[in-house]
């Protein structure tokens, strides 16, 4: 899970992406274990805060205080998913579009991140 705030400060608990080393591979991105530990790791919180600000900006004020108000009621990560995707239909284009992005800005940056 990956906590964002909005306008007002509330904060925002979105279910976290998950990035693998044979994802960085098929982009042409190999590294060692611990570097390449240290990039998922970078490129999950790039992807996850891209989507939670997508997401919080798809909601309106009356669904943010619900999934705030969930958030506090310490609900599971399945059923506060199940929420989100029921009331952010493009939810999986959202998490697709961005993951897309994000190994593209990757790919632009292969050399740099190998050199290293």
């Amino acid at each position: 899970m990956i906590a964002m705030n909005n306008d007002e400060n509330t904060q925002i608990i979105i279910p976290t992406t998950m990035i693998t080393k044979a994802q960085l591979s098929s982009v042409g991105i190999n590294l060692p274990d611990d570097q390449a530990q240290a990039l998922i790791q970078h490129v999950e919180e790039t992807v996850n805060e891209r989507i939670s600000e997508e997401i919080v900006d798809s909601l309106d004020d009356a669904q943010l205080a619900e999934l705030v108000a969930l958030q506090d009621g310490d609900v599971p990560a399945e059923q506060l998913e199940a929420w989100i995707r029921e009331r952010v239909p493009e939810y999986d284009e959202i998490v697709e579009d961005n993951v897309t992005i994000v190994l593209g800005e990757l790919v632009e940056n292969s050399e740099a991140i190998q050199a290293q």
